[in-house]
C-alpha cells in the first residue's frame, strides 16, 4: 500500500497475496495491472487499464542468499518509490524470519525489520543486499522507501 511521504501509516493495511510457478509469471501478472489483487487495494473501481499502468515492483525478498532460494515479489500503484513509501507490517507463514537476501526496484531501498509492524532491529538494502548479515532470517515486516532514505 502507497503512502505519502511523511504520512502516518494507516492502522490496518490490507493484505494481498497470490501465488505464482514462477518470477516471470509474478512479473507479468504485476505488469498486467495484478487484475484481481488491485480491486481488492483499491476497490473505488479503476479501470483495467489504469490498473496496468498504476502497478509497479517495489521489491523481491528471497530465502537465500545472493538471490537464491524462493522469491516473494512486492507490488505496489503507482511509479514506484518518488516520494512514495510502500509497508509490509508482516510477512505472513513461511517468510516471517526466513529472509536472507532483499532488492529494492523502482527507485526505492528496502528497510529489513526484526519485528512486525517495523518495530525492532533495522537494516536498510540500497538497493540490494546479497546477504542481511546479523538480520538473516530475522526479518517480519519491511518499508520500502525512496532512494537514498534508511530506515
Amino acid at each position: 500500500m502507497a503512502i505519502p511521504e511523511g504520512e502516518p501509516v494507516p492502522e490496518e493495511i490490507p493484505t494481498v497475496i497470490s501465488c505464482f510457478d514462477s518470477v516471470e509469471e509474478a512479473e507479468q501478472f504485476i505488469e498486467d495491472g495484478a487484475p484481481g489483487d488491485y480491486e481488492q487495494l483499491y476497490p473505488d473501481g479503476v479501470s483495467a487499464r489504469a490498473a496496468a499502468a498504476a502497478t509497479v515492483t517495489v521489491g523481491k525478498i528471497w530465502t537465500g542468499t545472493s538471490r537464491t532460494g524462493s522469491v516473494r515479489v512486492h507490488w505496489g500503484a503507482g511509479s514506484g518509490c518518488y516520494g512514495t513509501t510502500f509497508g509490509f507490517p508482516s510477512l505472513g507463514s513461511g517468510w516471517d524470519n526466513n529472509i536472507r537476501s532483499a532488492e529494492g526496484f523502482s527507485n526505492c531501498w528496502s528497510s529489513q525489520y526484526d519485528g512486525t509492524s517495523y518495530t525492532g532491529s533495522v537494516l536498510t538494502c540500497a538497493p540490494y543486499c546479497s546477504t542481511l548479515g546479523s538480520m538473516a532470517a530475522r526479518t517480519s515486516s519491511i518499508v520500502y522507501r525512496p532512494a537514498g532514505t534508511f530506515g
